[in-house]
Parts: structure tokens; sequence; C-alpha cells
């Protein structure tokens, strides 16, 4: 942590409205960043805190002003005088305060633990419990863990991701318009601990099912038995908990022996006169299996500032780099990883504005330099910088050997204002002589994208995406890559394509004349219309072979917006074909297809192929409007519900 030097402050200076704290004896003044003072004892805050105790230590001994005698010395602080106040109340023999918003609690308990404030960080917890400042509700929960995790707070962490887990089912459906609360890389730690409770309830539940559940409901009869000897009904529902863990209700178990006495059990059923201490005492058996499996699960949640940062483990140079040492170098250009590229200045002037201006600036005379050669150091690793390099001169090409590598390749020409470069590597991408995203690979290439301000190309892996399902699954550890608001957005670019995609489909599902479908007038084998389609004139209804094509992909298209493609387009031309086979009997049908069909079937599949390009100017827009949304919202104050 860093200070400002020992200053000397007359009383008579300092502004009373900013005078925080005037604790009698006080022998020292903190001051914090927004220049609010605390007038405390020293002893306190070293007792309190052996960080804070080194500061003032190394400043007062020995005093480093003459007149130190005159007034109390002031230690200047980085942290507001709002929160330090706050922290201070926890200290001294004052009337503890908690901050109002769970921004300021999380921001207050990450200042304690920085301190190293072990007793006013239990005291501070202690406080949180008694006022159940923590919330319950699933998004203000998504809240606050996204801002443990930001802070550090692993026991917040964990008590956020455990209300989490019992309240929703993971996926993305289930999470929809809340991706954007925290990061990808908070969000796949939050999954990883899921997972891994739904893993260890599975298992201690069947333990439980097999021993102590019949034990807790002895003497009960019931029409139906599982091979464990308690009712199924009560079997299935200790098994569903597994799967989702926020079935893990009372209320849920009411309504699983209501629907069991529905079927008609009642009659010769004793369920319904089990007595309520028999139900309380399984109940409190269930809820020690399922908190002990969430304690089991603990350690597998990490603080994400744990991990490394996940762009430099793609960054990181695969094989030895070749040393480029060009004739008559007068600049050396350095990597993150501590690897010199001797290079020409003018080279780097003619190709980037950015290092033009750079090197126009005078050199300061105690500057890094090797063999009288000046250094300048760039924050890219050396296998990136090699490939750049080797782009401005006239010598073989580095390419790179990943797609991702070649994102931040152009991410950096865009940073140092490369334009030539980087219309150079989209070039050779679309050539193919540079790496392209290959199946899910479009995923990890539209984040890296989206974070890096690569426009075209998130456009582009954003449309490749809808060629795959969308699942946590299939993300992967790519989840870690994405931000928040950039999953969100291709969340609603994928609705939205999915929403134009059914409205194509049921311009075909009419025969209105004029209309794309009316070519099929005439054939004897129809299809009724139904209430869905009922709001449109219709004249006439579909064949039924391709009613059923185009509705069941329309229908399919309603229930698996994430778990399946949505590129029906490459679909469409086979299922055509294969339901025409089963109405050959047709000769209307087949005349019209002979005719006409096969231009058809090409024109709807054209249609289908142009939503997701016409949507793309969508996704960057939505981008857009979502992240102004986030740097908005972090801005502000968040609220508990």
């Amino acid at each position: 942590m860093s200070t400002a030097p020992l200053v000397t402050a007359s009383p008579t200076a300092e502004p009373l409205a900013n005078l925080l704290f005037d604790h009698p004896g006080a022998d020292i003044i903190l001051r914090s960043q927004d220049s609010s003072l605390f007038r405390v004892p020293k002893i306190y805050i070293v007792n309190s805190s052996p960080i804070l105790g080194d500061v003032i230590r190394r400043t007062l001994d020995p005093p480093r002003n003459a007149n130190a005698g005159a007034s109390l010395p002031v230690v200047q602080l980085p942290e507001s005088g709002e929160i330090l106040h706050h922290l201070f109340t926890f200290i001294f023999p004052v009337t503890p305060l908690l901050p109002s918003t769970p921004e300021e609690i999380m921001e207050l308990l990450s200042l304690a633990q920085k301190y190293q404030m072990g007793t006013a960080l239990t005291h501070i917890r202690g406080s949180i419990a008694q006022q159940n400042s923590l919330p319950t509700g699933l998004e203000p929960a998504l809240h606050s863990y996204a801002l443990a995790q930001k802070y550090g707070l692993r026991p917040e962490a964990l008590q956020t991701a455990r209300t989490i887990s019992l309240k929703q089912s993971m996926t993305i459906e289930d999470l929809d318009n809340k991706l954007d609360i925290m990061p990808g890389s908070s969000l796949y730690e939050l999954l990883k601990y899921h997972e891994r409770v739904r893993a260890i309830l599975a298992s201690d539940l069947a333990e439980f099912t097999v021993s102590r559940a019949r034990r807790t409901i002895t003497g009960l009869r019931c029409a139906e038995l599982s091979s464990s000897q308690i009712p199924s009904w009560l079997d299935e529902y200790i098994e569903s908990i597994a799967e989702n863990p926020n079935l893990f209700d009372s209320a849920e178990l009411n309504t699983a022996m209501a629907r069991h006495l529905g079927d008609g059990n009642r009659e010769c059923c004793r369920c319904a006169s089990i007595p309520s201490q028999t139900i309380r005492d399984f109940w409190e058996a269930l809820a020690s299996v399922v908190h002990g499996s969430f304690e089991k699960a603990e350690s597998t949640l990490s603080l994400v500032r744990e991990r490394e940062n996940p762009q430099a483990e793609i960054n990181s140079a695969t094989c030895p780099l070749e040393p480029f040492d060009v004739p008559d170098a007068d600049l050396v250009i350095r990597s993150s990883d501590c690897v010199d590229f001797r290079v020409h200045k003018p080279v780097l002037s003619m190709s980037s504005p950015f290092f033009k201006d750079l090197l126009s600036l005078p050199q300061p005379p105690d500057g890094e330099s090797v063999d009288g050669i000046p250094v300048v150091r760039l924050p890219e690793g050396s296998e990136l910088l090699n490939c750049l390099v080797s782009m401005l001169y006239p010598v073989r090409t580095v390419i790179p050997n990943s797609y991702d590598k070649v994102l931040y390749l152009l991410a950096a020409c865009q940073k140092y204002e490369m334009t030539s470069v980087q219309s150079f590597i989209r070039s050779e991408v679309k050539r193919g002589e540079f790496p392209t995203p290959t199946g899910v690979e479009a995923y990890p290439a539209y984040a890296i994208a989206s974070r890096t301000g690569l426009i075209p190309e998130m456009e582009s892996a954003g449309r490749q995406t809808l060629n795959h399902p969308m699942t946590f699954e299939i993300l992967g550890e790519g989840l870690r890559l994405f931000e928040g608001w950039a999953l969100s957005a291709l969340v609603s670019f994928r609705k939205r394509c999915r929403d134009c995609l059914i409205a194509c489909l049921d311009s075909y599902l009419v025969l209105q004349r004029p209309g794309p479908s009316s070519i099929w007038v005439g054939c004897p084998e129809v299809t009724r219309v139904t209430p869905v389609r009922a709001s449109y004139r219709v004249d006439h209804t579909l064949p039924k072979w391709l009613d059923h094509v185009i509705s069941q992909n329309r229908d399919d298209l309603k229930l698996q917006n994430f778990t399946h493609p949505l590129d029906i387009d490459s679909r469409m031309p086979g299922e055509y074909l294969n339901a025409l086979q089963t109405h050959l009997d047709c000769k209307f049908c087949l005349r019209v297809h002979a005719a006409k069909g096969l231009k058809y079937c090409a024109e709807l599949t054209n249609k289908l192929a142009q939503v997701g390009d016409k949507l793309t100017r969508f996704l960057y827009l939505s981008s857009i409007t979502r992240f102004t949304s986030y740097r908005y919202a972090a801005s502000t104050t968040l609220s508990l519900d």
C-alpha cells in the first residue's frame, strides 16, 4: 500500500466538515483520499491491523519533521473517507455502522481483509448476519456473488453460491436476462461449483435413500414402494434434488405428495395420513444430507483472482523464437516475457502513427538501453510480437497457429493503429492462409473479439455460433473469456434469430394468394387450419407432408433454441425431399415439385440462411447497448431487493 510522506498539519487548518473522527487522546491523523480526517490514537490502529501498523511505524520512526511535536502527524490512505469511517466504527468503541448497499458492504469487507483486520472482519460479518444484509433472492444473490468474486471474499462467495444453487437450475435459459450481472470468469467458477454439488448430492442422496430415509418413515404403508422400501414418489423426489438442487424445498415435497395422491391413490394409500412429526423428522434428515453435500463441494469454488489470466495462457509461446535482429537497428522493443526485438524506428513510424508519436518524444537521458540502443517495453508477449514484426519486414511471415492468436494480433494492430497490417491479416484469414475458427471455436472467438473491440470478427463469429448448440457445457472453459455483457448480447442475438426464423416459416405455412406457398393449392390431402395459425387470412392449407416439415422445424425452434443448432437452412432441402417420398401417390404434388418444387425449396432455404446474416448488425447494436448499460451500472450503487 502506498502512503504519502508524513506531513504536519495545524489543528486550525483542518476543515471541520471533513473531521470524521476526533478521538480523545488522539496522537495521529489519518487522511482519506478525499481529504477526510480521522484524529485517532494510533494504538487502536496498530493493534487492529499489522499492515497499517507497519505503515505508521515506518512513517513515524524516525520523525521526519523537526516540529512534529507542535501538531499531529498525518498519514495518507488511498480509500475514501466514507468507507474508512464505516471501517473505524468496527475498531473504536462506538456504534458499528454498516453501509447501506451490497457494493459498499463488500468493499468494507475487502478493506478489512486487505489490512488483515481479523477481529474487525469477524465483527463486520457478525453485524451482516444480524441485519440479514446479504440477500436471499436470486438476482440480488447473483449481484452479491459477483461482488464477492470481485473483492476476493471467499466466505461471501460460498454463501451466495449456495443460495443461487438452491434457487436456480443453472442453464443459459434460466439465467437468460441475468447473464450480464457478472463476468464469464466468475460465472464459470459458479457453474463448476454447481456441477460438483450435483455430483456429490447424487452420491449422498443415493446412500440416504437406502439407509436413513427408511428409518425416518417407519410404519408407513404406501401402495407403491420403491426398491428401497420407501414410497416411490418420495424416492423420485429425493432423486430429483440431485439433478436440480433448487427442488430442495418443503413446498416441492408437498407438491410431490399431492401429485401422488392425485393419481388415483387417495383411497388405497396411507400417505395422506403421514404424521406431521414424521414429515419433520424426514425433512431434518434430508436437510442434513443436502447441507453436508454443499459443504463437501466448497473446495470446488475458486476465486477468479486466484487463477491465472486466461489471455496469458493463450498468448504463451509454444516453441522457442528465432532471434529477430535486423542490421543497423536503432530501437529495441522488449516483450512482456523479456524477449528483445531489434528493429528500425522509421519502419515502426511508417506503419504506426502510435509509434511515430511515441518515438518523436525526447528520450530520457537515463532511459533503458541495450548496446547503446534505446529500449521500449510493450505489454504483448514475444510470440505475438514475433508475428507482428515479421509483417513489417520483407521476411518470411510468422503465421499464428490458432485463430485466438490471430485475434490478439489484430487487437494489437488496432491498439497501435497499424491499419495496413490489420488489413493484410484479415485478407490472409479470408484466403485461408491464416487460421479460422472451426466448430465451437466460434464461441471463444466471439468472446475475444468482443472484449478487444474487433467488430467484423465479433459479427462473423457470432453468426457462426448459430450453427452449434449454445449451452454452458459447449462453452466450457471458453466461458472464462466472456464479459457478462457480451454473453448477454450473444443470447439476445440468438433469440432474435430464432424469432425471425419462426416468422419466416410462418409465412410459408399458409396458402395465401399471392404467397410463397400458393403453388401447392390443389393438393387433395391438406392439413386443417390450427388455432396457432387461425389469425391468418387462409384460403387453403398446405399438403400434410409439407406442413409437417415446416411445422416440425418451427416447433423445434421454440423448444430447442439453445440445445440445438439454428442452421435449419442446411437441413431443409433433405427434409423436404424425404417428406415428398411419403407422398408419391399424389400426382398434383409431383407435378408441382417437377415444375417449381426445387426452386420453392431453394428460396425457403435462402431466406432462412439470410436471417443470421441480416441480424449481425443487431448483434453489434445489442453489444454496444449492453456494454454501455454495463459501464453505467458499474458506476452506480446496487441495492438489495
